[in-house]
């Protein structure tokens, strides 16, 4: 399987040769069998919550101390990541895991076990940047700005473990058990709380590093002409943002 450089994550296979990342290419379904459950879009959902938490410490140590309009954006750019992330495993947890577990033998079982503790250890995390974050609007001094950076170090560092984990153990094993409806339904379920207002930016994000193939099965089911105009938007509108956040439109 070949391997291109990634900034999220220093390397990528080439997800148009696998169905995983990370994983070798899976042999055909023989006949009679069903076919793997294309988990693609998980990948991509993954890559941009990478990038932008890896990229969050540096955006609040670009605020200089009394530029208030930059604190409020940066802290409602932190916040949106944050409720994705949250609403992210909160639908693993009630929509991947329970009908997983279900199908699995011991082994897989502890998989899921693992990747379940993982998520309390990095909901306790969120936690902590929630509260850091609160400290810096408040008070906007150095103090308060290092020790959220070190909060979204923390949790980087998690998130970055924790999505190993995942792509390289409970992925192949959803791909294989689980049935499309089953799988479909976790993205409605993220998807659903994205706010109406942020859907093409959040897109965007995901366009940022995403595969264009699998960028077009995640639009499958939009009206036909936002499928046409959400792929020329979004990606304006992300670097747009990116340039105000990162301070660069190709961060």
């Amino acid at each position: 399987m070949t391997q291109t450089p990634h900034p999220s994550r220093g390397w990528q296979p080439d997800l148009d040769q696998a169905h995983l990342a990370r994983t070798p290419p899976s042999p055909p379904a023989a006949a009679g069998e069903n076919p793997l459950v294309d988990v693609r879009d998980m990948i991509v959902v993954h890559t941009a919550l990478l990038r932008e938490f890896r990229l969050a410490p540096q955006s609040v140590a670009r605020v200089p101390s009394g530029a208030h309009r930059a604190l409020r954006r940066v802290n409602a750019h932190l916040e949106l990541l944050c409720d994705m992330l949250h609403h992210h495993h909160v639908g693993e947890d009630e929509l991947l895991w329970p009908p997983l577990r279900a199908l699995l033998g011991a082994d897989g079982r502890a998989r899921l076990d693992e990747a379940e503790a993982q998520h309390v250890d990095i909901d306790d995390a969120l936690g902590l940047v929630k509260a850091a974050r609160h400290r810096w609007t408040d008070l906007d001094d150095d103090d308060s700005r290092n020790d959220l950076i070190a909060a979204l170090h923390h949790l980087h560092g998690l998130l970055l473990a924790h999505l190993d984990t995942e792509e390289r153990e409970l992925l192949p094993l959803a791909a294989a058990h689980l049935t499309p409806a089953q799988w479909a339904a976790i993205g409605e379920a993220g998807a659903a709380h994205v706010p109406k207002p942020k859907m093409l930016l959040v897109f965007g994000m995901f366009a940022y590093e995403g595969d264009p193939e699998v960028l077009t099965t995640m639009l499958h089911s939009a009206p036909p002409p936002a499928r046409a105009i959400v792929p020329l938007l979004a990606p304006r509108i992300y670097a747009r943002y990116a340039e105000r956040i990162h301070g660069t439109p190709r961060p």
